[in-house]
């Protein structure tokens, strides 16, 4: 629950803020935040953005999207930043908005999404889909390098090994050691196909799993990639965390008889792991529900989250948790079941986390949210802290979210305490607002999460 006033009610349901400003920055009162209620600050995105990204940076927080290009056909992917101002050390601002790439060549869809990482060494990597032959998901993940903050960059070429004009794409990254670790969904082994919907695909073969490192050091993949997993969802997205003993990776895996159960496997001294089970779903589904996991580590501490639909108990989303980075997980449990999926997990400072999905309620019909159009095909963003002891906080319904595909993937990240100023740690949920077709954010002080 957000707000300590209702703090018996089981689901709570917010008002919205209406302090929304755009602008070269747009700024919140961060010494606010514990007397108001969870702050709208926008990113500097045009209308009609979509695919937003985030990923942590430090101190701050990047946000990419997709907007329009200048000329039919093209895109752009732009980002910014959210960070303390330099000036104003007790305020939040974004950075103004720059592109990563552009062009007519690049792959944009609402479900696999570019991004942009901090790498060991101080420099911006970014990754974009560019198309690679004429088929509909005929398309490759490409490299780019930035070390001035993103004004300039310079290709790296592509992430993968090969240049099949198949799907490669559902990109995730964390820094390591040796430098950023990418894993991604490739398409090497399948012959094309025309595909059909959204993220259909009728291509023979199997996707698979894969994964490299880029170095630092020398700009380019020093590893060349490993297959983790010879068969599995053809385009659900991967997630990936750092854990005291090495990265892991979750997945949906697709089974012999089409189960489209949540796999992770684990680098250790001796290599990768055999995939195993984070949970025995055993959801049959005859296609990709375009539905992944997420997963947070902190330590040993590993919570992960996913959307099934197995059995009589019908469309839910599961958690569960582990002590050892990975290798045993608690039995899942229920974190919501009015839902779509779709989600996102943070943990938070102390072991606890919170779990972030699509409901299928509706905020507007408390009366307590902004109003929203008579279209059908609305929920909320909902949150839920899932804790250190395996217990579950109330649920929070939040802003009106569209359940269509275009409304993509809410996201949120944990922006850190800042010393200087007193604030506590901060959730950000960014998301695109279908019904005003723009993007949207808002932070969450995260003591405020019950």
């Amino acid at each position: 629950m957000i707000g300590r006033p209702m703090k018996t009610a089981p689901y709570v349901i917010l008002r919205t803020s209406t302090a929304a400003m755009f602008g070269v920055l747009i700024t919140i009162d961060a010494t606010a935040m514990n007397e108001t209620p969870p702050d709208e600050i926008d990113p500097p995105a045009a209308r009609g953005a979509y695919a937003v990204q985030t990923t942590p940076d430090g101190d701050g927080i990047i946000t990419s999207w997709i907007e329009a290009g200048e000329s039919p056909g093209a895109v752009e992917i732009r980002f910014s930043r959210l960070s303390s101002d330099p000036d104003d050390s007790t305020r939040l601002v974004w950075s103004p908005a720059t592109t990563m790439a552009a062009g007519d060549d690049l792959f944009a869809n609402w479900a696999d999404r570019p991004a942009i990482h901090r790498d060991v060494d101080g420099a911006l990597i970014g990754h974009r889909l560019r198309k690679i032959g004429v088929g509909t998901y005929a398309y490759g993940v490409m490299l780019s390098r930035s070390e001035d903050e993103g004004r300039t960059w310079s290709d790296l070429g592509w992430l993968h090994d090969d240049e099949k004009a198949v799907e490669h794409g559902f990109v995730s990254a964390v820094p390591t050691g040796e430098g950023l670790r990418y894993v991604w969904l490739d398409g090497r082994q399948m012959t094309p196909g025309s595909g059909h919907g959204g993220h259909g695909h009728d291509a023979a073969g199997a996707m698979s799993l894969r994964t490299a490192t880029l170095d630092a050091e020398s700009d380019s993949k020093a590893i060349t990639s490993t297959g983790l997993d010879a068969r599995v969802c053809e385009c659900c997205d991967t997630d990936v965390a750092m854990t005291a003993e090495g990265p892991i990776v979750v997945y949906r895996d697709r089974g012999p008889n089409e189960e489209r159960d949540i796999f992770i496997v684990r680098e250790t001294p001796d290599g990768w792991t055999t995939p195993m089970p984070v949970a025995r779903d055993g959801w049959v589904f005859p296609a990709c529900p375009v539905n992944g996991p997420s997963v947070a580590a902190a330590g040993a501490e590993v919570v992960v989250a996913w959307f099934t639909a197995a059995g009589e108990e019908g469309p839910r989303v599961l958690a569960n948790r582990s002590d050892d980075a990975g290798r045993t997980f608690s039995k899942p449990v229920a974190v919501a079941r009015s839902t779509i999926g779709r989600t996102d997990v943070l943990m938070l400072p102390g072991g606890d986390a919170v779990v972030l999905w699509i409901d299928r309620r509706e905020p507007a019909s408390s009366g307590f949210a902004t109003p929203v159009d008579d279209r059908d095909e609305l929920g909320s963003i909902a949150l839920r802290r899932f804790s250190r002891d395996g217990s579950l906080g109330p649920v929070s319904l939040l802003e009106a979210m569209d359940l269509g595909r275009r409304a993509g993937f809410p996201r949120m990240e944990l922006l850190p305490a800042d010393e200087n100023t007193g604030r506590g740690p901060v959730v950000l949920l960014v998301w695109r607002d279908e019904t005003n077709d723009r993007l949207r954010s808002r932070s969450i002080p995260v003591e405020d999460l019950q």
